[in-house]
């Protein structure tokens, strides 16, 4: 197939959601087909970024749009009806580079990647090409979550308002053959507003060649949380965590130690850091932070989406403890291998229990390891999506 993917940022590094899975489900999708990425170049230090996703064997085409622009779009879209993340990444120049390469290369298949490229789907020239969205979560799930959390009064009416804009705007999915999800939850919450008829789950997987297993010394006491942290729902889960569970844990394991490992801390996350709170910042081997830890916990209260920290975890055999907010985005079958608590004492006590006892190869670990391996590995949730979009081209061909 020829597959042309439009999304607003460059899948590189891959670290964050978004970035991670158009840069892994890019590498699986060349082996088979032949693959060409757009997406907005925001500024010059991106270059090495590009460099790197072709020596990767990725083919990208860049339109700049700087963060300038961006803002401006959004402040010109304040008092209409578009949501701001969609306005700011309008450009006249992204929908004439796509009507060139679309028009050009006569692609079977045009991805396109999370609400903000979805006004672009006119621009497509080739008008027989299977047309699909990826939401990768619902983006008005998430923005209600968050305005119902937010407790300064401008910021909460901000946001409301953002949602609304967004509830209404997803009804755009209507001219594309498929809408796309990363979880059970999301697609319900979807289903039931009638955003789009065909909802198709296209869960978020993990590398298993980066996130390997191997037995190693693990430092008693070290409680990891992994995350982007300049992520609002991590910075709220990091606070959380930290004034209200984790001094529970140190009544019980004194000697315990919380590392904060994500990139782009913002000051209220580096004012935690004391004799037992680590915040590392930006980390190049992240298997290591979760090998050499006792316990990950993900202690979200708000968002959507699959929380890629708990598939990486799992991976890796370490033991979870987790809010039941934190795991909604989870497939059923992964949740006998996690502890999910919502109380601050229960949530503790887990954590404090795993490191008195120290049991970390037990079979319910190792069967949490072999469930994510056989399920989520990327190549597999590559080939789910290849199979669906040639059927779905043979059935619109008959």
């Amino acid at each position: 197939m020829k597959i042309l993917i439009i999304t607003p940022r460059i899948p590189y590094p891959p670290y964050r959601g978004d970035k991670l899975k158009i840069f892994n489900l890019s590498k699986e999708l060349i082996k088979r087909n032949q693959v060409k990425i757009i997406s907005f170049i925001a500024s010059s230090s991106e270059k090495d970024d590009l460099l790197n996703l072709k020596n990767n064997g990725i083919d990208l085409e860049v339109v700049p749009h700087s963060r300038f622009k961006g803002w401006i779009n959004m402040l010109r879209a304040f008092i209409s009806k578009t949501p701001l993340q969609v306005s700011y990444y309008y450009s006249k120049k992204m929908c004439k580079k796509i009507q060139e390469i679309s028009s050009a290369g006569k692609y079977d298949v045009v991805y396109f990647h999370l609400i903000n490229s979805a006004q672009y789907c006119d621009c497509v020239a080739h008008q027989g090409a299977l047309k699909v969205i990826d939401f990768t979560d619902a983006s008005s799930l998430y923005m209600t979550r968050y305005a119902e959390f937010l407790r300064n009064p401008f910021r909460k009416y901000i946001f409301m308002k953002e949602a609304k804009r967004v509830l209404a705007y997803e009804n755009i999915t209507q001219k594309f053959d498929t809408l796309f999800v990363c979880s059970d939850n999301d697609r319900q919450f979807l289903s039931k507003r009638k955003v789009h008829k065909n909802i198709q789950l296209l869960l978020n997987g993990i590398d298993l060649n980066t996130f390997q297993y191997e037995k190693i010394q693990k430092e008693k006491g070290r409680i990891i949380f992994a995350g982007n942290m300049s992520y609002f729902p991590n910075i709220e889960a990091v606070q959380y965590f930290a004034k209200e569970i984790f001094p529970l844990v140190l009544s019980r394991v004194p000697f315990a130690k919380f590392y904060i490992v994500g990139q782009q801390p913002p000051q209220e996350i580096l004012s935690l850091q004391s004799a037992n709170i680590v915040v590392t910042g930006f980390v190049k081997d992240l298997r290591i932070e979760y090998l050499l830890s006792e316990v990950n916990v993900a202690p979200i209260q708000f968002g959507s989406g699959t929380l890629n920290k708990i598939i990486e975890a799992m991976a890796l055999g370490v033991p979870t403890v987790a809010t039941s907010l934190a795991v909604q985005g989870l497939p059923d079958k992964f949740k006998k291998y996690i502890y999910i608590e919502d109380s601050v004492e229960k949530f503790a006590e887990n954590i404090a229990r795993i490191m008195e006892t120290g049991n970390y190869e037990n079979e319910l670990l190792k069967d949490g390891m072999n469930e994510i391996k056989n399920s989520l590995s990327w190549d597999k949730i590559a080939g789910n999506l290849e199979k669906y979009l040639s059927e779905k081209i043979k059935m619109n061909k008959n």
